[in-house]
């Protein structure tokens, strides 16, 4: 009896353990420059096989531009970006911030932070497997926020931004050259309104359907991105100057390419996947009461 009873103990403790690999999370801190510019960063915190991500920065020119003049300077850059394709810009890292970029305007602080000032400003990270993303960092935010001529920065500023992830065909997505008005080949996972600063895991949190990619996109917001079905709004949502720098991600590695969830990716993981693991518990499980039975019997 000791014999069978250890025996059940063990199959337990082997499910609980794969059971709880299954929800383990990977985190991504992009809070150096061996992080941008399409070079490969591995997880900072995970568990084995947790893929690589590398990050590029892409900006487009919005279709309409309001300015306003203040005492950081001027600023704008209000309305959709639909004026063009998607182009590559340079990204720029600041001690304790995370990613940041320069382009349009930009001629008031933070000239470096992602935002949607005249051109708006994205990343692109491209994970070795595919992988369902969890949750955002920021290390800086701003409105842009003023007091005389001295910039206010602190945790509590709100800013908004969108997510996409690559559903369309091909090894790889092509994001320069792309029309923003269109996003062919790109999902609008969600637009997220009122995200704060915050640099400790878990971080700003999107992406409520758990829908997988191995190409995430992150942008300012900027409400003339077509909208996919099913999308999800969260907060409220503005066409103002909204700062930010990327400071990090989490996610869970895809296990299944189920289409519309983990699809497409250019790998599955090494983990098991939730369904298959419960059918895998339940078979040990059986058979390990039809031994007992059979023990019994004779």
């Amino acid at each position: 009896m000791k014999l069978h009873s250890s025996r059940w103990i063990a199959l337990a403790a082997t499910v609980a353990a794969l059971g709880l690999s299954t929800n383990a999370h990977a985190v991504w801190t992009f809070d150096s420059t061996n992080a941008q510019n399409g070079v490969a960063l591995a997880p900072s915190a995970g568990v084995a096989g947790d893929p690589n991500v590398s990050l590029t920065g892409f900006a487009v020119q919005n279709s309409g531009y309001n300015t306003t003049t203040g005492a950081g300077g001027t600023s704008g850059g209000f309305n959709a970006g639909t004026a063009g394709n998607w182009v590559s810009s340079s990204m720029s890292w600041y001690s304790g911030n995370g990613q940041g970029m320069s382009t349009g305007i930009d001629s008031g602080a933070p000239t470096h932070a992602l935002d949607n000032s005249g051109y708006t400003e994205g990343v692109l990270l491209s994970f070795g497997s595919s992988v369902v993303l969890n949750s955002i960092g920021l290390g800086y935010t701003s409105n842009n926020t003023y007091s005389g001529t001295t910039l206010i920065e602190n945790g509590t500023t709100q800013v908004d931004l969108s997510v996409f992830r690559w559903v369309g065909t091909g090894s790889a997505p092509t994001l320069a050259g792309t029309a923003a008005s269109t996003m062919a080949g790109w999902e609008l996972v969600g637009n997220y309104g009122d995200m704060i600063y915050d640099t400790t895991n878990p971080y700003n949190v999107v992406n409520g359907g758990a829908k997988g990619s191995s190409w995430w996109l992150i942008t300012a917001y900027n409400s003339g991105f077509t909208q996919s079905a099913g999308f999800e709004t969260r907060g409220s949502l503005d066409n103002g100057n909204d700062y930010f720098k990327l400071y990090a991600a989490a996610a869970t590695q895809c296990t299944s390419k189920v289409a519309g969830v983990c699809a497409p990716g250019t790998g599955t993981g090494k983990l098991p996947e939730p369904t298959s693991l419960a059918l895998t518990s339940v078979a040990l499980l059986g058979a390990f009461g039809l031994r007992r039975r059979q023990a019994k019997r004779a």
